[in-house]
């Protein structure tokens, strides 16, 4: 199967809608089962530590605005993708304004994109 990279742009939105919306349920459609993601402390987490941090509220994302062009590289049924946020966060309660680097691996599996692993930093 041909894929474009607006499918992956596509993908992009839907992913920051959610996380803006705190939609767990299109968040589950988003993250492949085998996440493997690095976030800002370095921690090690996986689809459930992410859904179960947005669904208990851990992890609030009041705003998530992507604040240049995403880079992004398609091959195949994957892509990558680079992309710098400016981000409205409250982390266990603590609100946190920060820009931050992504780095995303999307997967076309099942029939959609889904991200399979990745990691944030924030850079100021």
């Amino acid at each position: 199967m041909n894929h474009s990279l607006e499918e992956i742009v596509h993908a992009e939105k839907q992913l920051q809608q959610a996380m803006v919306n705190n939609d767990v349920q299109a968040l589950e459609r988003l993250i492949h089962d085998d996440l493997v993601f690095i976030d800002v402390e370095g921690n090690v987490q996986g689809k459930r530590d992410d859904i179960e941090s947005h669904a208990s509220g851990a992890v609030v994302q009041t705003a998530v605005e992507f604040v240049e062009e995403p880079v992004m590289q398609l091959y195949g049924e994957s892509a990558i993708v680079a992309v710098k946020a400016h981000v409205k966060v409250r982390l266990q309660g603590k609100p946190l304004e920060a820009f931050c680097r992504y780095l995303r691996v999307w997967l076309f599996q099942d029939e959609r994109w889904q991200i399979i692993s990745g990691t944030v930093r924030i850079i100021s």
